[in-house]
């Protein structure tokens, strides 16, 4: 199976989904990941917080602890990815390229302008996808005024090491959003959402849609 994984920046995936595409990784399926921008970022008093360079160092090195290798980065602003044509012929281009099963994307009620940009443009370039999944948000972009409807559920009992290691490489990102406490508040929400399903630890997902297959093989 082959497994697509749309970030706007470095460091989104590995929170939302790095657990689930770690343990496809482990089961023999192939993951490709592609994010939408270098991520640098500068803050609203003009300070760059992170460079470009750092950012996508910081980020191979997380996709890397995650056992991903095909990965490629693209170079639209960090803060501006919209949803307009060149945004989504470049996902396109890329899905037609990597004929992916099953596609991951930001939830389209994310409230940082870009990853909902990213998300929409996903779901324009996705048209002909019928598996496609949205991961879950987390403050603070995931405080919308539509919620995220969970309704698919990864184990991740096994792989919530790895996961967290990759969160560790971005560095610059983890003194920025509170060290440890950041690492607690993403493992309690995998703590949490094992709970809800039995399981120690697990990831949440919502269903845009979903083809179901009963060929050996080719299960999700």
């Amino acid at each position: 199976m082959r497994i697509l994984a749309i970030g706007a920046h470095l460091d989104d995936i590995e929170i939302a989904c790095g657990g689930t595409l770690a343990k496809a990784i482990e089961a023999g399926h192939d993951v490709k990941v592609l994010i939408m921008s270098k991520s640098g970022y500068t803050n609203k008093e003009g300070a760059v917080q992170r460079s470009d360079e750092i950012a996508v160092k910081e980020g191979l090195n997380a996709l890397h602890t995650l056992g991903i290798r095909n990965i490629e980065i693209l170079d639209f602003p960090t803060k501006d990815i919209p949803f307009q044509s060149d945004v989504v012929t470049a996902i396109d281009l890329r899905m037609a390229d990597y004929d992916p099963d099953v596609v991951f994307t930001h939830h389209p009620f994310d409230t940082h302008q870009a990853h909902e940009g990213v998300s929409k443009a996903s779901i324009a370039a996705a048209r002909r996808k019928n598996t496609v999944f949205f991961y879950e948000p987390i403050t603070p972009s995931g405080r919308s005024y539509v919620s995220f409807k969970p309704t698919l559920y990864v184990d991740i009992s096994k792989t919530l090491d790895k996961k967290i290691a990759s969160l560790k490489c971005h560095t610059s990102e983890y003194n920025k959003f509170g060290a440890e406490d950041w690492i607690e508040g993403v493992r309690c929400r995998c703590g949490f959402r094992g709970y809800e399903i039995g399981k120690k630890y697990a990831e949440a997902f919502e269903i845009l849609r979903l083809e179901m297959n009963f060929d050996e093989g080719t299960g999700l």
